[in-house]
């Protein structure tokens, strides 16, 4: 996997959510993209899947498009905050819930910084040709 570091700004994505956990993670991603990404794409070519825990420790993620000025309607809204990035490109036809295990196993090796830990989003864009980077906050010092 070919990863590198990328800052960036600030930015806004809306879309549909759900609550999942790691068991049915792989079929409710599925399940999101079956309903939505039609009407995402319409939107623009490129999707997001942003993921955060919920107060009560669930995790939900969010099939979004970026939306930098209003949210459409019906969709929730959700700000990705600046920061530094560790990317990691998702070899082609690769399992993406595997990749992230990876990523992760070697991530701060690789690249010699530290997950941020107290950052709330993590996230996976798709281009408009499907392919796919995983998106993980690093420690702003790194």
């Amino acid at each position: 996997m070919d990863m590198r570091i990328e800052k960036r700004d600030a930015f806004c994505v809306s879309g549909y959510y759900m609550e999942t956990s790691e068991e049915t993670l792989e079929r409710d991603c599925a399940l999101l993209r079956e309903k939505y990404e039609g009407k995402l794409r319409a939107i623009s070519p490129n999707l997001y899947f942003v993921a955060w825990m919920s107060a009560d420790n669930k995790m939900i993620y969010q099939l979004s498009v970026e939306t930098p000025g209003e949210t459409p309607e019906g969709m929730n809204r959700v700000e990705v905050p600046a920061g530094r990035f560790a990317v990691g490109t998702v070899p082609k036809g690769a399992n993406i819930l595997a990749t992230w295990h990876e990523f992760f196993a070697t991530v701060e090796a690789s690249l010699d910084v530290a997950i941020d830990v107290e950052y709330p989003i993590h996230f996976e864009y798709f281009d408009e040709n499907g392919n796919c980077e995983l998106w993980s906050p690093i420690v702003a010092g790194e």
